[in-house]
């Protein structure tokens, strides 16, 4: 923040408790402001903020190393909430430990809005489905994503888009979450895209259209307002935003008919989205205007910062009359080139609505500061009458956007009322110790060889027992999960080579939590097979390699790429290895040469895509089988089981780890010949 940011901040403070007017003389004009404009211009400015509250702490801990998980509302972030007159906050998976500490929760941060006297909040998740989810799914479904619904449309049309929206809407509406970052409707033309990828729909712009309309319309039926992202669109990047500045560099003409399309169809449409969230990107052809960095830099206007973008494209031309919410902008592609408050400043300037994720906020420090930074934003907006304008319009649009959804009614019914609905709306009020299982007698090539595991690798067969109070709603959403799974899957080649008849199996899996889920998979369509899986965190000994390829009938090998994130491993393998990781390039080498070894010994060879199918191009040369599945996630939890005591002759209860995955499950009933692969890949992944 600039001294000048705080010295300006320290006089308003001064001026609002004297009770005084002030001189602002940010330049040679001096500008009159009464202590009234800027407590108005403040107020206007929280409703057009929405915080994130992931962690905190509040002792002496830096804010870079506060790690306290918020899953119940401390007094000082309420009291920001409602003498800042925040308009809204987003959550995270750290936020959520179970469906009645986050109805609870959720609860207090309305009625804290409201004893106050303030307008109610928007309560926001990012819960795509797939990749991007952050309830547990003991509370909804992850389903296996966008791609996955791209995969299922040309024999399904938009009915799992549909399905999904509503589900996901219905599930969250009585959590006390209002608003959804959902869906992605990025054009996904680039295969090394790092944090598109399965969040799209697809390659195709009308196709995407089509799905995220549908998507869109059923959410918002249900009661939860959607965000279309990322505008103007995401999906040709090879850069993460998280981590840097992506740019496309499409032509006008190629915008339109691609980027731009699925935007500007859904925004037309008869169920418009509520709010569009900006993308973090350069995108010359829209603006190639150049603005100075922090370091001083010129650099292209990033469009949640371009008013060209946000104001000339998307509000003029576009029509969109809802509310433009900034990704956040904590993040790299903003933060390492502006500080908070001018990326706030700028974001409004541009015409964003809602500024996301402004401030982090980790301990008592960070309030204070955010409070001097309100206060900046406030007496530069006040001496200028076109940001003053702007402020008014905007913050009068939130305040429509709050009343004809009628965020306000969460609290017009006891919370109990709320408890009562979510309780019969998950999977929550099953208790672990009734869902028995045995223990699978699996006999191995190995003894269920996993490399660099942590855990006594055993893994139960069967599902469980489930409780007769399981709700109607989660069990749909199990089965939609399910049905989903198998109409996307996609055989990309090897038709002629299924089904499989393998009684020996060697798989090579990116983590130890694949390797397991995949054997709970194989034991699902065979319970006699034997199985060896090498988890491939760190690439394991050629020789060890070679003699379970030699002792097998088929080789697995499963793909992610780009590569997953360490928070998706599942927590199942040696965090000392996790910094020695195996590269993407280390593990495709590595792939193709356990495939030729297996090739050359007539093994039957299945490559599975997991994440996106471009690598099967490369894989055919080696592989009999290639199939797509879009999705990688995996369930992992402790359940009780019975085991055998020989030593006393009878049955032990003991803890064990589970670990399952739809996506697996899908792949092994596609190989032993139960289903067909139905799906069709949204993307050319041989070109």
């Amino acid at each position: 923040m600039s001294s000048l940011a705080s010295d300006h901040s320290a006089s308003f403070a001064t001026a609002l408790e004297a009770g005084i007017t002030t001189n602002v003389s940010p330049s040679s004009t001096n500008v009159e402001i009464s202590d009234a404009e800027l407590k108005k211009a403040k107020l206007m400015i929280g409703q057009k903020m929405m915080l994130d509250f992931r962690y905190f702490c509040q002792d002496d801990t830096p804010s870079k190393q506060c790690r306290t998980p918020v899953t119940v509302m401390p007094q000082p972030l309420l009291n920001l909430l409602s003498s800042e007159n925040i308009g809204g906050v987003i959550l995270f998976s750290e936020n959520i430990h179970s469906a009645k500490q986050l109805v609870t929760m959720n609860y207090e941060l309305q009625a804290n809005m409201r004893q106050a006297g303030k307008e109610a909040l928007f309560i926001a998740i990012d819960q795509e489905g797939g990749r991007v989810a952050r309830l547990p799914t003991t509370i909804l479904p992850a389903f296996a994503g966008n791609l996955a619904i791209g995969a299922s449309a040309h024999q399904h049309g938009n009915a799992f888009a549909s399905n999904i929206g509503e589900h996901i809407g219905r599930t969250l509406l009585p959590l006390g979450i209002n608003t959804n970052f959902a869906p992605s409707v990025d054009i996904n033309s680039e295969p090394n895209n790092p944090v598109i990828n399965v969040r799209s729909f697809g390659e195709s712009p009308e196709q995407t259209a089509e799905l995220g309309e549908a998507f869109v319309s059923a959410m918002q039926k249900a009661g939860v307002l959607s965000a279309l992202k990322h505008f103007p669109g995401h999906g040709d990047t090879r850069v993460d935003s998280h981590s840097g500045l992506p740019r496309v560099d499409h032509s006008l003409k190629q915008a339109q008919s691609g980027d731009l399309l699925p935007f500007a169809n859904i925004i037309n449409s008869d169920t418009p989205p509520a709010m569009v969230m900006s993308a973090h990107i350069q995108y010359p052809s829209l603006d190639n205007t150049t603005i100075k960095n922090k370091q001083g830099e010129l650099q292209i206007v990033p469009a949640t910062l371009s008013k060209r973008i946000l104001t000339g494209m998307l509000r003029n031309r576009l029509g969109f009359d809802g509310l433009i919410v900034t990704d956040a902008l904590d993040m790299a592609g903003i933060s390492q080139f502006f500080t908070e408050e001018e990326a706030v400043m700028m974001a409004f300037d541009a015409g964003a609505d809602i500024a996301l994720m402004p401030y982090t906020i980790r301990n008592l420090q960070n309030i204070e500061a955010f409070k001097v930074m309100l206060n900046s934003l406030a007496m530069r907006t006040v001496k200028d009458k076109q940001k003053m304008e702007r402020l008014t319009a905007s913050h009068q649009r939130v305040l429509r956007m709050k009343l004809h959804h009628q965020l306000g009614r969460y609290v017009s019914k006891p919370m109990s009322w709320w408890l009562n609905e979510t309780a019969a709306n998950t999977d929550e009020s099953l208790s672990r110790d009734t869902k028995n299982a045995t223990t699978a007698n699996v006999t191995g090539l190995t003894t269920n060889t996993l490399n660099n595991t942590e855990i006594n690798p055993k893994t139960l067969k069967g599902s469980g027992q489930k409780n007769e109070t399981t709700s109607v709603l989660y069990l749909k959403g199990k089965q939609i999960e399910k049905a989903l799974s198998e109409s996307s899957v996609t055989l990309l080649f090897g038709k002629d080579k299924l089904p499989v008849r393998a009684e020996k199996w060697i798989a090579l899996m990116p983590d130890a939590a694949r390797c397991l889920a995949l054997e709970d998979a194989i034991l699902s369509v065979n319970a006699h097979a034997q199985y060896a899986c090498l988890s491939l965190i760190q690439l394991p000994n050629k020789k060890l390699v070679a003699r379970l390829i030699e002792q097998s009938h088929a080789l697995i090998v499963g793909d992610i790429t780009p590569l997953h994130a360490t928070y998706e491993l599942g927590g199942l393998d040696k965090p000392s290895l996790l910094t020695k990781r195996a590269s993407e390039a280390q593990l495709n080498e590595f792939g193709l040469y356990a495939m030729k070894l297996a090739r050359s010994q007539d093994k039957t060879v299945i490559f599975n895509a997991m994440r996106m199918p471009y690598t099967a191009k490369i894989a055919m040369e080696f592989a009999d089988i290639g199939i797509a599945t879009y999705d990688y996630a995996v369930t992992v939890s402790q359940e009780n089981a019975v085991r055998e005591n020989e030593s006393k002759g009878g049955g032990v209860d003991e803890p064990i780890t589970k670990v399952s995955g739809q996506s697996l499950k899908t792949l092994m009933k596609v190989l032993s010949g139960k289903i067909d692969a139905e799906g069709k890949s949204p993307v050319s992944w041989k070109q």
